[in-house]
């Protein structure tokens, strides 16, 4: 069981373990033994993405937005389940929705990615140490690429004990899930790249390795993690790698071939975290 440290004027503040130390706008949860179940917000970006979880969630819905929140338990915690939808504004709609609106205690964003590192092949987790926005620009007023004006950092870090978690789930998953696991070789921490622009084209591919130096890179992640920061809401982004980013052959065609898989190898690694919660 986990524990959370959060602003105090939120009435939700569960059992205090350690005092939290907020690095870059974030928050720490810490492993404890006993203490109240969590509120977990789950989002991902496309129905293939949110579906295992889903088939799973026992509970009601509530539209919000134009959105469906599904509404359950799972594990002996509270989940709010989301699809969504692409992009970057979308991600921090639906973020803000289930800080606001449904008090989550912690966030996590599962889905694809495009992989941009030479060590990461397709089926390949990530597991975020940061995120930033690629497509964001502001240099005409002085500010690094990818960082948002009057924003301490263009990097957003995810909480270090759901990082532990995360690649001990992978763990669990390899031992108990052989056959929805043998296409994914490893789980490996980084920074993941969002922007508003599915990468297919290699210079593009290149432009954002050689400014950010990311393992993957998708659509939503640093939104979510910039809101869920401001919130002093704890995160992790999960990427499954469904393509090479437009490095060889076509991203989108890898994408319609392997995204599937990838989403479901994604979605069993955050629901074997929520027995470890």
């Amino acid at each position: 069981m986990i524990s959370i440290i959060k602003n105090t004027a939120r009435a939700d503040i569960l059992k205090i373990g350690k005092i939290a130390c907020c690095g870059n706008r974030g928050i720490s949860i810490y492993l404890h033994d006993g203490g109240a179940d969590m509120r977990i917000g789950i989002f991902g970006a496309v129905q293939q993405e949110v579906a295992l979880i889903q088939e799973q969630l026992q509970g009601s819905s509530i539209q919000k937005a134009n959105l469906i929140f599904y509404e359950g338990k799972l594990h002996n915690h509270e989940i709010v389940l989301v699809c969504g939808g692409v992009g970057k504004v979308n991600a921090a709609l639906c973020t803000q929705i289930l800080i606001s609106e449904f008090k989550v205690d912690a966030l996590i964003n599962t889905g694809a990615g495009g992989g941009t590192a030479d060590n990461i092949e397709v089926f390949d987790m990530v597991i975020s140490t940061d995120t930033v926005q690629h497509d964001v620009d502001a240099t005409a007023f002085g500010c690094p690429r990818g960082l948002v004006p009057n924003m301490d950092s263009a990097f957003w870090r995810a909480d270090e004990n759901l990082r532990n978690l995360a690649m001990k789930a992978f763990a669990l998953c390899k031992e108990q899930y052989a056959d929805e696991m043998k296409n994914c070789e490893q789980a490996v921490e980084g920074r993941i790249a969002s922007g508003d622009i599915f990468v297919a084209d290699s210079k593009l591919r290149e432009k954002i390795i050689k400014e950010f130096e990311p393992l993957c890179v998708e659509m939503e992640g640093a939104a979510i993690a910039q809101t869920a920061a401001v919130n002093n809401v704890p995160f992790i982004i999960l990427r499954c790698i469904s393509d090479n980013a437009g490095k060889h052959a076509s991203a989108k065609i890898a994408y319609d071939e392997f995204s599937k898989e990838a989403a479901k190898i994604s979605a069993l690694i955050v629901l074997e975290m929520l027995k470890l919660l």
